[in-house]
């Protein structure tokens, strides 16, 4: 037991001081399109955001949590779209238009690309 510990600690000796955590270069595969909502994260709020398909392509609901949504708030939705695109190596698409969805979402017609 003695050598196993001393074994242990002239090994640990080894290794590195930091771990790095590199991230993957592509793009990585996005959840199926079911409608269930995901969390994001993003100061101070927090966000759900759900993809669905329709007959013209794809939707994202964005709901915040916490305080709702105000009808000029789209920016700040499109920002939380695009922090949830950017867990998948991915960006969401910059002209894709917004209106806003009564009580506390704003929906966007596009994807991550």
């Amino acid at each position: 037991m003695k050598r196993a510990l001393a074994l242990t600690l002239a090994l640990s000796g080894c290794l590195p001081a930091d771990i790095p955590q590199n991230r993957a270069d592509g793009p990585l595969t996005l959840p199926l399109v079911d409608g269930r909502s995901s969390l994001v994260r993003r100061d101070p709020f927090d966000y759900s955001v759900s993809r669905t398909q329709t007959a013209h392509g794809f939707e994202f609901r964005v709901t915040r949590m916490g305080r709702d949504f105000d009808y000029s708030e789209g920016l700040v939705a499109k920002k939380a779209a695009e922090a949830y695109c950017a867990q998948f190596n991915r960006g969401f698409s910059a002209t894709a238009m917004g209106r806003f969805s009564q009580p506390n979402s704003w929906v966007f017609d596009g994807d991550c690309a």
